[in-house]
């Protein structure tokens, strides 16, 4: 039986959900994703270690965004972590050295590289859509033949991730010159994983990246979040087929894909078919099942986030955008922080409230003495 929740909304939680700029695609979702017959069960849980570990990589994920320079943002760290300032609740970025900060040819895509000496991971994070540039290549839905020649991808996905492609490797084979690194993680939130997705392909295939030391078996990690559908099912079929050859040759352990997927989030549909059905929609008219545009998606087995807690999907429901979970228990109830869903809460974080942090900085002229004051006025005026 599909659970309905009955809840009422905190004061805060109306507060937070009339603050929101960002679309979460929640209508979308609801008119248009499909639902699986299978019933998500404790027995399809993920570990709480994975939880922690995908929570940390999403921070990196949602910085990727930052108007503000990320140089500014590391220098600054400590100050931006206290309360009340942008980074408050991201402290997993207090213990990352930044490697480069780099902007793609196309669409001005931002994307950074970090490195985590405790655990020696190097991570690249790439932003999602963050502009009307980028917004006009998420549009751009035309299928671009992979060079691999062994499918299609998203012709506007494609065409930012070849913009950003040389920076990104310059700024991994920086972090590997320079840092010991035993694993390289690759995360992005929305669009963003679309392009990590492309970028991971290439690292698996070595296309053009024969001096990064993957042979080796550095430990490989794709994390994403809400991301699109970016390919048709051949370069599905051709990404897979890459992933089960660097298991086989350098231990299963070396490569883990995690893609997840939330609760009411309707992007994860194709962006220019999110565009055409959102105005059907508006006009009356009953939609089509998206498979009709051939895209799917690339994990073959996503992960599910229904508000509180974080499932496994199984292989042959990777499809489908929305489950069925088990009840919440009471406590988990009390504390449901976004109980809509959406686009912009994962991870159990309110991406808007970075975003909406990130701009009150960005205009107290940060590059200037005194901004720390600023800001704190400026966030007192607007909670007053």
């Amino acid at each position: 039986m599909l659970w309905k929740p009955k809840y009422a909304l905190t004061e805060e939680q109306r507060r937070m959900y009339a603050s929101e700029k960002l679309t979460n695609f929640r209508s979308i979702s609801k008119a248009l994703a499909t639902r699986s017959s299978y019933g998500l069960t404790s027995a399809d849980r993920v570990s709480p270690e994975i939880e922690t570990e995908l929570a940390e990589l999403g921070q990196f994920a949602e910085v990727a965004y930052s108007m503000v320079p990320l140089d500014f943002l590391f220098q600054n760290i400590t100050t931006l972590l206290e309360r009340d300032f942008p980074l408050e609740g991201y402290h997993t970025l207090q213990d990352a050295i930044l490697v480069s900060s780099v902007e793609g040819s196309v669409g001005h895509l931002p994307s950074f590289v970090v490195y985590r000496p405790s655990i020696k991971q190097l991570v690249v994070a790439i932003s999602g859509t963050s502009s009307v540039e980028l917004a006009l290549h998420d549009l751009r839905a035309l299928k671009h033949r992979h060079p691999s020649h062994r499918g299609y991808a998203h012709s506007g996905f494609w065409a930012l991730y070849k913009g950003i492609k040389p920076l990104l490797l310059d700024a991994i084979r920086k972090g590997l010159e320079c840092h010991e690194v035993t694993e390289l993680a690759i995360t992005g939130h929305s669009m963003g994983g679309s392009i990590s997705y492309l970028l991971c392909m290439d690292l698996l295939a070595g296309d053009g990246v024969t001096d990064l030391p993957l042979s080796s078996g550095l430990s490989l990690k794709l994390a994403v979040f809400g991301a699109p559908r970016t390919g048709d099912a051949s370069l599905v079929e051709y990404w897979r087929e890459l992933v089960a050859a660097y298991k086989t040759s350098h231990g299963s352990e070396k490569m883990t894909e995690y893609s997840v997927k939330a609760y009411n989030d309707g992007k994860l549909l194709p962006p220019f078919y999110v565009l055409i059905m959102t105005r059907i929609l508006g006009a009356g008219v009953p939609a089509l099942p998206p498979s009709q545009l051939g895209y799917q998606h690339f994990a073959k087995e996503p992960l599910y986030l229904d508000r509180t807690r974080l499932y496994r999907v199984p292989s042959s429901e990777s499809e489908h955008s929305t489950f069925t979970a088990a009840p919440p228990a009471t406590d988990e109830l009390r504390s449901l922080e976004f109980p809509r869903g959406g686009h912009n809460y994962y991870n159990k974080r309110d991406f808007e409230r970075l975003c909406r942090r990130i701009r009150w900085l960005d205009k107290v002229d940060p590059d200037i003495s005194g901004w720390e004051e600023r800001y704190r006025k400026k966030f007192a005026t607007l909670h007053a």
